[in-house]
């Protein structure tokens, strides 16, 4: 016969189980009332001075933004079939909710810097065939674009040389915990010669790399949010990026000093 102890032990197990059940996360609990649902919309998001449009398949999950009052945060959210109406129409499997900031372009030999925290929420083990959480899309190439896979935060540079297409290089592989923020400073410079790419994790150096990247005559601009293929895959994917910053100041102070997530 079990113990009055071991009785209330199982009891309070129960409740914790149902619990958990119930709120998986802090950050979802928030989203009941601290975000607004962004509509797929031809006008852009102006987030500290960067216009933005939206890409994404629409749903009230896709792209939220914090109310008033709040930390700058923007959430993203794709689950299984969520495709963006120009990857539909052209037939391409893939699944997207992110800001396109097209029309805020970085001519090459500029040096670009961009500073922002985001934070991976719980969830199941994901894994897909890739998915870029951010990238520094062009008119040519990507010169550098940043995926989170099974666990792994990974970072790859472009360049386009003589051969035919272009050539992609990793650049960093490592484990990146979630539901905790994760700040990161960039810089690009993009060059034939004098290309410049330099990323900082949480106040470390990640990248160092000095030659070849990006294309002659590219015009790069930023993206950022969830950019997943091929799909469908099953498990939901929701991340949230705060105090989003990009531009051609200098930010090395970002790297010890990031702007508050609280």
């Amino acid at each position: 016969m079990p113990s009055p102890f071991n009785a209330i032990l199982a009891t309070t197990s129960f409740l914790a189980i149902l619990l958990t059940a119930s709120h998986p996360s802090r950050a979802e609990d928030a989203l009941s009332s601290n975000w607004a649902a962004i509509a797929n919309a031809k006008t852009p998001i102006t987030i500290r001075g960067i216009p933005y449009v939206v890409e994404s398949s629409g749903n009230d999950w896709s792209i939220r933004r914090a109310q008033a009052g709040a930390i700058d945060i923007t959430r993203f959210e794709v689950r299984a079939g969520d495709s963006w109406d120009e990857d539909r129409a052209s037939g391409e499997n893939k699944e997207r909710s992110e800001l396109d900031g097209y029309k805020r372009r970085y001519n090459q030999g500029s040096d670009v810097w961009g500073s922002y925290s985001f934070l991976i929420e719980p969830g199941a083990e994901y894994q897909s065939d890739w998915t870029a959480i951010s990238q520094m899309h062009g008119s040519k190439i990507r010169p550098f674009h940043i995926h989170f896979k099974a666990g792994r935060l990974i970072v790859f540079s472009e360049y386009s040389g003589s051969r035919a297409g272009a050539q992609t290089s990793v650049r960093y592989n490592g484990t990146l915990s979630r539901n905790e923020w994760h700040h990161l400073v960039f810089h690009l410079r993009e060059g034939d010669t004098n290309g410049q790419l330099d990323i900082w994790l949480d106040g470390a150096k990640i990248v160092d790399f000095a030659g070849t990247i990006g294309a002659i005559g590219n015009q790069a601009y930023w993206k950022f949010g969830i950019y997943r293929g091929y799909g469908p895959i099953a498990a939901p994917l929701a991340i949230q990026f705060a105090n989003m910053e990009v531009g051609t100041s200098d930010l090395t102070a970002r790297v010890t000093a990031p702007l508050p997530t609280k």
